[in-house]
């Protein structure tokens, strides 16, 4: 066995030695999941001897993140809008700048207000937006699309988990495709948007682990975004609302296909970074 201290620091050194950022919060992290305590513990516990079991997997995991691996899909879960999320190779891990997707759709009363609406969130990914919009707004219609099988294992997983499994439909699916004419109220997605171009100067956890078809955008970034506004257009109700995700740099792009489209009434919503993060409009 071995002190806490001394696998916190030599777990810390090879990290950093491997170009993990952040090698002493990501081994402080990885050691709270293992030892199953709070990250600040740590600090009062630095003398205690750590079990072999627990060392051996201590280990495994320094060696999945010296490799690449991100430390969210090591330890299998992750936080987001103050709820647990699996977290693997099925999906993209759950980032706080999508938080202000979820907030956007929270925030909009007019929605709300239209009795029990119909809401779709295309490209469902792990499930994080559609499972925190039904734990907020449990009285709505909800659609899950995602073109990929296993991620839409995973936002079941998830549902199932955070106890709304039965709150939302699970759909595989391209796009819209399928959805009956004026039959929801908002369409709300987090598609790839990153142009292919850049894709390979991606960080290496990012660009070696996590699943590219949920990145690549195509060309500008905005090849899905455009069909999915054009098909919106067909699906929402009038008055409906439709919420995107995009890339801080694409607002005017997007906004311009809105109303090439005949979307009124845009708005768009900044990350906590101070970036456009969110465009929502109406049809």
């Amino acid at each position: 066995m071995k002190k806490l201290l001394d696998v916190l620091q030599s777990g810390a050194d090879y990290l950093a030695g491997k170009g993990v950022e952040n090698a002493r919060l990501v081994m402080e992290q990885l050691m709270s999941h293992v030892l199953q305590c709070p990250r600040l513990q740590l600090y009062i516990r630095f003398e205690t001897l750590i079990p072999e079991d627990r060392l051996a997997a201590l280990r495994e995991g320094i060696k999945r993140l010296g490799a690449g691996a991100p430390l969210q899909y090591v330890v299998g879960n992750t936080e987001f809008m103050g709820h647990r999320f699996k977290t693997d190779r099925r999906a993209l891990i759950p980032r706080s700048d999508t938080e202000t997707l979820v907030n956007a759709v929270l925030a909009c009363d007019s929605l709300w207000a239209t009795g029990r609406p119909a809401v779709a969130e295309i490209g469902v990914g792990s499930g994080c937006v559609v499972i925190s919009l039904a734990l907020a707004r449990p009285e709505v219609n909800y659609v899950a699309v995602d073109v990929s099988e296993a991620a839409l294992a995973l936002a079941v997983e998830n549902a199932e988990a955070n106890r709304v499994g039965s709150a939302i439909a699970f759909k595989r699916g391209d796009l819209l495709a399928g959805f009956e004419s004026g039959s929801l109220q908002a369409v709300v997605a987090n598609l790839p948007y990153i142009p292919s171009g850049e894709c390979g100067g991606l960080p290496r956890h990012i660009r070696e682990h996590e699943p590219m078809s949920a990145l690549d955008g195509g060309a500008d970034g905005l090849d899905l975004i455009r069909v999915l506004i054009q098909q919106a257009v067909e699906v929402l109700s009038p008055g409906g609302r439709i919420f995107l995700e995009i890339g801080f740099d694409q607002t005017g792009r997007v906004v311009e296909t809105l109303k090439d489209c005949g979307f009124v009434e845009m708005v768009v919503h900044k990350d906590l970074g101070g970036r456009d993060r969110v465009v929502q409009a109406v049809r």
